[in-house]
């Protein structure tokens, strides 16, 4: 099996970080198949296949870029950009926490 092309994409939110690979590999001549791995970062990936069986390179195209079409519209972000989502939940969490901090000191939220 040839590894054709692949995407790693990334979700953060809080502390929680997932990651979902995408591979369009080809198993024989003309003959491709879209396997995926999904989990938490840094621990043991489940995996899967999106094609029950080998496919055109345009079928495998197809199905592999509607899936990470259908992961970024549930807000995963490729890998190359993850760093700036772990900062936006970050800032979030912080911006949560002080929040909360200042509700219960009985302060505005905008004073904290």
């Amino acid at each position: 099996m040839k590894l054709v092309t692949q995407t790693v994409l990334v979700f953060v939110e809080g502390r929680s970080e997932k990651v979902y690979e995408v591979d369009l590999c080809e198993v024989g001549a003309g003959r491709f198949v879209v396997n995926f791995r999904y989990g938490k970062k840094g621990a043991a990936l489940k995996d899967g296949s999106k094609t029950v069986a080998p496919v055109s390179r345009a079928e495998a195209d197809r199905v592999f870029e509607k899936l990470v079409s259908t992961k970024v519209e549930q807000g995963y972000v490729r890998e190359a950009e993850a760093e700036a989502a772990r900062l936006r939940a970050q800032d979030a969490t912080a911006r949560a926490t002080a929040s909360a901090a200042a509700r219960s000191a009985g302060r505005p939220a905008d004073a904290a």
